[in-house]
């Protein structure tokens, strides 16, 4: 049978799908076909197909263009099996359903945003008992959704001691590590990156010993990362400037008062698990943090881009000085209570969040105080640990997938009809 996923964004990709199709894949083998659905997101980087090709135990990667077409009944590269399954793990709860309605196949999901959605889904799979009292309050039936456990806490997965990783990035294991997250989108970065490496300096102005790494988004280049090296004109906030040099050790950035920031490539989690604090923009990322139970401030300004879909994404992108924009993009954060998606599950500040209006000292301020109370950073984490769960995700959530599918050992394909028109072919 086929498993169709349909999924958005680099968090999603990331923290979701990777670990659910290595869980498939292991259960039922060569028993399925895993083919990845990517539909239209305004918080996509761009690179979400190039970087789900790279996932093992994929078949087939269709891009957002391709899912419309495939809705349409456009010419594809797809070709449905007779039977399947449906996975919602990103995106809008309609992308699952048309592409559901279309092949004939049932759909569960995977969830944290309630919706009254959730009832037109065989089974709505969620990581704990709040997120089902919410479905259910939506007008889902109590009997479709299960509780299975926090999927991201699977995906988060150091692999380095904190001797082996501070040696390869040339670091003191006796110095208080900064590590730094400016965001998986272009977008993203262009606003934050100079912020962050201005809160840098004043941090190893404060606190003498500071040490710094920089965690590179798989969804960025190194190229890309370059361009964002400079300080953008007013509204954005007045940041530093740096260069992005070749060491021994690797790439770096080196600000303009000397600082030697590490950028690291594919670590993400290690450079997580071993920081003593972070700073990071809102997103996905606060999550896997959390689940790793390292302390973090979390940034945002009105003045940096917030994407939205519709009429909203337009408002979004008028110029700068725009009064209207400005006020748009106040008016959103207001409504805001919480960003960081441990503040949202608790439904109160675990983590400091700051929303810088005037200047990145607003961010320096906060973490400085952070840096420089470790029993402070302790309690955080510990709160962190409780809230996020255990692991087991993944492994109940491929139990409900291939249960919502036929008998796999009575099924086969009709002999000589080809399903894939590229890439791998059953036949």
């Amino acid at each position: 049978m086929d498993v169709v996923i349909i999924t958005n964004s680099p968090g999603e990709l990331s923290s979701w799908v990777k670990v659910t199709v290595e869980k498939l894949r292991k259960k039922a083998q060569d028993s399925i076909r895993i083919i990845v659905t990517l539909v239209p997101c305004p918080y996509a980087s761009g690179r979400e197909a190039e970087i789900a090709g790279g996932f093992p135990g994929i078949d087939l990667v269709l891009s957002p263009r391709e899912f419309l077409g495939h809705l349409m009944g456009m010419p594809s590269r797809y070709r449905p099996a007779p039977s399947g399954v449906v996975v919602f793990l990103g995106g809008d709860y309609w992308h699952a359903m048309m592409m559901s309605r279309k092949l004939g196949f049932p759909a569960v999901a995977y969830t944290d945003r309630p919706s009254s959605w959730g009832k037109y889904f065989r089974t709505v799979c969620v990581a704990d008992e709040r997120t089902k009292s919410a479905l259910v309050a939506a007008g889902v039936p109590a009997s479709q959704v299960t509780v299975v456990g926090n999927l991201m806490v699977e995906g988060v997965r150091p692999s380095l001691s904190r001797e082996e990783a501070l040696d390869s990035w040339g670091l003191s294991a006796d110095r208080p590590l900064v590590g730094m997250f400016p965001g998986s989108r272009l977008y993203h970065v262009q606003a934050s990156l100079s912020v962050f490496l201005r809160v840098a300096e004043d941090l190893a102005r404060e606190v003498g010993d500071a040490q710094f790494a920089l965690g590179l988004s798989p969804f960025l280049t190194t190229d890309e990362l370059r361009g964002c090296l400079r300080t953008l004109p007013p509204p954005y906030l007045e940041g530093s400037r740096g260069e992005l040099k070749e060491g021994k050790r690797g790439l770096a950035i080196v600000t303009g008062e000397g600082l030697h920031i590490p950028i690291l490539q594919k670590q993400q989690y290690d450079l997580m698990n071993q920081s003593d604090l972070l700073l990071t923009i809102p997103g996905t990322n606060t999550a896997e943090i959390a689940c790793l139970g390292r302390p973090m401030v979390v940034a945002m300004s009105w003045r940096a881009r917030i994407p939205r879909g519709g009429v909203a994404s337009l408002l979004g992108a008028l110029p700068m000085a725009s009064l209207v924009r400005r006020e748009f993009l106040r008016s959103i954060l207001r409504k805001v209570r919480y960003v960081a998606l441990p503040n949202v599950i608790a439904q109160r500040e675990i983590v400091p969040e700051v929303r810088v209006e005037h200047e990145p000292g607003e961010i320096s301020r906060v973490a400085a105080d952070l840096l420089l109370d470790a029993e402070r950073r302790e309690e955080i984490g510990r709160e962190l640990r409780s809230l996020m769960g255990s692991g087991g995700a993944s492994d109940r959530i491929a139990d409900v997938i291939l249960a919502a599918g036929p008998r796999l050992e009575a099924r086969s394909l009709p002999t000589g009809t080809a399903y894939l028109t590229e890439g791998k072919e059953s036949a």
